[in-house]
């Protein structure tokens, strides 16, 4: 067995988008959208992110590939990172957050939204890299996701990097999103999901919006460097 693969992997949370700040200020979902764009406070803090990345010294970032999900505040967050360190940016059909794209019904039950197809995402973001997959119906299909599925998405995800990257000692960036990223953590640290702190808005880890989160991976092993990261936003946000 090969012993000295390696990849290093930075989860980095998307910029703080209209959600974000609707239920930061109101502490209601009421009125969310179901693909919202990033706020000023937002790209404020992506540039403020992507210079950290190129500038950081001490635990140095030298991504290799990055990768973000087809929701809008993952690819304008993404955007940035890309332009500052000189990289593509790749679209990964499989790292959108946890119960996809939905809105909101009157009685407060979530309805499945398909989103745009492959036609907007060409016309907009003109530097991002498609999937194959992704067709010119809505990339996102059916109602909102359920628990088990979100899970086994997440299991999936991890294989998938581990079998195209550790091979070749790449250093991935993943531009995803808060719940994403607390269930990768619980996942390839086998951390169950705690019942109790995932009532409201909870979870296992704290996820800050821009925050970065680096797990290394060896084929004998895996290690979290650090977990939510925000050294960029002080003392502005």
């Amino acid at each position: 067995m090969i012993t000295d693969c390696r990849m290093e992997l930075y989860l980095f949370r998307h910029a703080e988008s209209i959600n974000n700040a609707l239920i930061t200020t109101t502490g209601s979902d009421e009125g969310r959208q179901a693909d919202p764009e990033l706020t000023e406070s937002g790209h404020q803090q992506a540039q403020k992110l992507a210079d950290f990345i190129t500038s950081s010294t001490i635990y140095p970032i030298e991504l290799t590939h990055l990768y973000c999900s087809l929701m809008t505040r993952s690819i304008l967050t993404g955007e940035y990172i890309a332009e500052a360190c000189g990289l593509e940016l790749t679209a990964d059909p499989d790292i959108f957050e946890y119960r996809g794209l939905y809105d909101l019904d009157e009685n407060g039950g979530m309805r499945g939204v398909s989103g745009p197809g492959r036609s907007y995402f060409k016309t907009r973001f003109r530097n991002l890299r498609l999937p194959q997959t992704l067709a010119n119906q809505g990339w996102y299909k059916g109602a909102a996701e359920e628990l088990p599925d979100f899970l086994e998405r997440v299991q999936k995800v991890h294989t998938q990097l581990l079998e195209k990257h550790l091979p070749t000692n790449s250093k991935v960036g993943l531009v995803v999103h808060g719940d994403f990223i607390d269930q990768f953590i619980n996942h390839v640290m086998g951390v169950d999901r705690h019942c109790s702190n995932y009532i409201g808005w909870g979870r296992n880890w704290t996820i800050d919006n821009t925050s970065v989160t680096r797990i290394d991976f060896t084929t004998q092993t895996k290690v979290v460097v650090y977990i939510n990261r925000c050294d960029h936003l002080k003392p502005t946000f």
